[in-house]
């Protein structure tokens, strides 16, 4: 008889099978599980929530008859931190200390340790709270640890290097570190170019209502410049007043107009570079600040097609170039149609940066648009192999079939039982099934800190196999594995996605690419600008779909599904079924991306390269790469870029 294989391999068809029969959600019970019925778990579950009410409101009886039913239960330490939360005073020292040992490090962990620390606190225990900080702790526990240590003797020199850590925030600090801040100011800690560095952060990167309080620290003499700082963070056109600059300080009022001209340039060009041109001989400018002004000035005059931007671009120091620069110089030159140049440049770029993906096929567009077609065409081989927006262009300009490069995601079963008995992995998969998403991330981020690469690579098989499809995907990307296609691109959700995408006139693959890119597939995602969901609606957007604002309905899947198929829709046809145009519309607005149409025909992947936005220049290219790979799991085996490099894009009449 063979020896039995101890591998897991993920199968595409076998998972897909899995997926339809269980609705488009995968499910499996933790190893934990075996020795104990699904109905008696679930049992466990209802007997938690109830043991959770009761700890909060303090009926103890009944906490501790329920808590007798649930050993081995993996939440279970949480009934004990809600517990010890209500009465964790120095009576029951000894029980909040055996927690914190137990689970230190961990979610649990934290959520007990900062109110028993500011407890600690309030009670003037300094010996416990030195004993029981840990770092990097809260910045007002910071500050509170510092007072505590010193308290308790800590030495002058450490004293104010720590204090000097904590001055250094461009935000206000909280009350808790004022009697340090106090006793280092009198020691000499507060220096004059303490408060000009912590004025800086403001004023460039933090809260610029500290600016005057700052100013209010310095010299008289120097107070003019934090003034001048807090002017220009709001009025950056200031520069253009010759009163600020009074010649006492230059090396600072260079720093400052270096700072008031790369956001100058964003509001108003011309005032700008007409400042710039009265300053740049009265100020000594450093070579850095210089090769600053150049870089910012160089994209967004590009952003505008500045005459002037081609002659920034030249400023800009070849050890000052990074992404954002010559993306922008790429496009001048597209823009220019300028391949000659374009290949110029990109054989001048240091081979680190020329042998990515981007540059190597617009060298090979250079050189078919130069006519060498030998050299486009082995260019174009070299990628057309790769899965990515550059190697199935490629792959279309050679007219050959895309390959995608999948490879099996091989699990041993041992690993899987060890990384499935992990108690984060047990607490995390409850959290689940009680849909208690925030806790589930805190739990499986905290596992993965405790995991190693292979270990990773284990969980994100274990996530999928539940159905947890953005923290498979996430935990993938976090490893760089990138081959398991089956698991980086489910087919979640898709009996809502295909009907919604049905009723809506759109492809079903476009569909689950806008998906995949917007949340990962995770149903209660949401964005700093108020975007929900797994199609990433805002409340305004929903309103004028369906009249309907209230943002807690769009995290209910198919809601959400129903109104960004029907957008996609809508933008479709307002783009004359255009779903190239409608996807930088999705992420940009339609009137933004009516503005960047050019007024003559312009070649699509030219077009795409030129997007003014760099968030919505990758989001198009993904798009489109996702499409592609979901058109192809679908068995579909036409090329989609076919289409775009047969494309024109221009803007209508």
């Amino acid at each position: 008889m063979k020896k039995q294989s101890f591998i897991i391999r993920y199968s595409r068809p076998f998972i897909f099978a899995w997926a339809i029969a269980a609705g488009g959600v995968l499910h499996a019970e933790p190893a934990v599980t075996e020795t104990m019925g699904s109905e008696q778990r679930e049992q466990q579950r209802e007997l938690f929530k109830k043991a959770e009410y009761a700890a909060k409101r303090g009926r103890l009886n009944e906490y501790r008859q329920l808590l007798q039913e649930l050993d081995g239960y993996p939440l279970k330490p949480y009934l004990e931190l809600t517990r010890l939360e209500q009465v964790g005073y120095l009576a029951n020292e000894d029980r909040v200390l055996q927690f914190l040992e137990t689970y230190e490090g961990t979610p649990l962990d934290w959520q007990l340790r900062q109110p028993w620390l500011s407890y600690l606190a309030s009670e003037g225990e300094n010996k416990r709270f030195i004993r029981d900080f840990r770092h990097p702790g809260t910045l007002t526990h910071r500050c509170q640890f510092i007072h505590a240590r010193r308290e308790e003797g800590l030495e002058e020199g450490p004293f104010k290097r720590q204090v000097d850590a904590i001055w250094q925030h461009g935000f206000s600090l909280p009350q808790a570190c004022d009697p340090i801040l106090k006793e280092w100011t009198e020691l000499g800690g507060r220096t004059d170019e303490m408060v000009w560095e912590r004025l800086r952060l403001a004023a460039t990167s933090g809260n610029a209502t500290l600016i005057p309080y700052l100013t209010g620290l310095l010299p008289k003499l120097q107070q003019y410049l934090g003034e001048f700082y807090h002017k220009v963070r709001y009025s950056p056109a200031a520069i253009e007043d010759s009163n600020w600059f009074k010649g006492r300080y230059p090396s600072r009022e260079a720093e400052i107009a270096t700072f008031g001209l790369k956001k100058l340039i964003w509001r108003d060009e011309n005032i700008a570079l007409r400042a710039y041109n009265k300053l740049k001989d009265s100020l000594p400018f450093s070579e850095e600040q210089l090769a600053e002004i150049a870089e910012e000035f160089a994209v967004a005059l590009s952003l505008d097609d500045h005459p002037e931007a081609r002659i920034w671009h030249s400023r800009v120091p070849p050890e000052a170039l990074n992404e954002r620069v010559l993306q922008w110089r790429l496009a001048v030159h597209i823009q220019d149609n300028d391949f000659q140049g374009l290949k110029a440049v990109i054989n001048a770029l240091p081979m680190a940066i020329k042998q990515g993906n981007q540059w190597r096929y617009w060298l090979a567009r250079s050189e078919e648009k130069l006519g060498n077609d030998l050299a486009a065409q082995q260019l174009y081989e070299d990628l057309s192999d790769e899965r990515h927006y550059y190697g199935f262009l490629s792959a279309a300009r050679l007219q050959k079939p895309i390959s995608l490069e999948q490879e099996k995601l091989e699990v041993s079963v041992v690993q899987l039982e060890q990384v499935r008995s992990h108690p984060s992995v047990q607490r995390a998969y409850e959290f689940i099934q009680l849909e208690r998403w925030v806790d589930a991330r805190r739990e499986w981020n905290h596992l993965l800190t405790q995991l190693d690469g292979e270990e990773q690579k284990v969980a994100a098989y274990l996530a999928s196999e539940w159905g947890w499809h953005d923290q498979a995907i996430w935990t993938l990307a976090q490893i760089g594995h990138f081959d398991a296609v089956g698991i980086r691109f489910p087919l979640a959700y898709q009996g809502i996605l295909s009907r919604a995408s049905q009723a809506a006139g759109i492809d079903e693959e476009w569909a689950l690419a806008i998906t995949r890119r917007e949340s990962a597939f995770r149903h209660d995602a949401y964005s700093s600008a108020g975007a929900r969901g797994l199609m990433q609606i805002l409340p305004s957007t929903a309103k004028k779909l369906d009249g309907n604002s209230n943002w807690r309905r769009l995290n209910n899947p198919s809601v959400n599904v129903r109104l960004g198929t029907y957008y996609l829709g809508r933008l479709k046809h307002r783009f004359e079924n255009n779903w190239l145009l409608a996807t930088a519309s999705y992420n940009a607005g339609y009137y933004r991306v009516r503005e960047w149409l050019p007024e003559e025909p312009m070649e699509a992947d030219a077009w795409i390269e030129t997007i003014p936005y760099y968030e919505t220049r990758d989001y198009v290219k993904a798009v489109l790469s996702y499409q592609q790979i979901y058109r192809m799991l679908g068995g579909k085996e036409d090329n989609l870029f076919e289409d775009v490099i047969d494309m024109k894009i221009v803007g209508s009449e």
